[in-house]
């Protein structure tokens, strides 16, 4: 009978495991899209760490939720139970991306930032091409303050020695610098959503 199952229509499963609650029935009908449950949680995750642990919560809750309603397209259903997952996990102030070392946690996100969930969706391959473009894009001051600062770890005074600027002016190109490089980042984002 198990491999007259692998057979049976998406229709068919489903069926069989919400009458008899056979789970063989749904273990078939989750491996058959478990390709492509994790090519969704890629899309909107883009680290492959995150996007096996989404799988698996997504295909926890499937389990629960085929009980529940109608579902007449399982392969619809499951792709938008995969994409709503991924989008509230990046909405989530508990979700935190992985991030590289090199760049500081405060140069990149506070994960409780609405302005910073366009990081969360940017893979750890991607995270240092994306920063360092963004920060190619800052004003000149603001780019040279912002790497000797961060990722060269010198001090107010020391940028101050190495660029001839004021404290304050140093200061205002840092802040300045982090807020533009969010507003870059935020963008980059919005556009990989739309395609653009």
């Amino acid at each position: 009978m198990t491999n007259e199952k692998y057979s049976f229509s998406d229709n068919l499963l489903l069926q069989k495991y919400r009458e008899n609650g056979d789970i063989e029935c749904a273990g078939i009908l989750l491996k058959r899209y478990s390709l492509l449950v994790f090519g969704v949680c890629m899309k909107y995750l883009k680290n492959s760490t995150d996007a096996k642990d989404a799988s698996q919560q997504v295909f926890e809750k499937a389990i629960l939720e085929a009980q529940k309603y109608d579902i007449p397209y399982f392969k619809s259903w499951i792709y938008s139970v995969a994409r709503n997952h991924c989008l509230m996990q990046l909405r989530s102030a508990s979700f935190k991306p992985r991030i590289l070392d090199e760049f500081p946690e405060e140069l990149i996100t506070d994960s409780r930032s609405d302005h910073d969930i366009a990081l969360n969706a940017i893979s750890k391959e991607e995270e240092e091409s994306s920063l360092r473009q963004a920060i190619d894009q800052l004003n000149e001051e603001q780019s040279i303050c912002i790497r000797l600062f961060y990722l060269k770890k010198l001090s107010y005074q020391e940028i101050q020695e190495k660029t001839g600027l004021s404290f304050q002016q140093v200061k205002s190109h840092i802040q300045n610098g982090k807020r533009n490089l969010r507003i870059i980042l935020e963008k980059k984002y919005r556009n990989n959503e739309k395609g653009i």
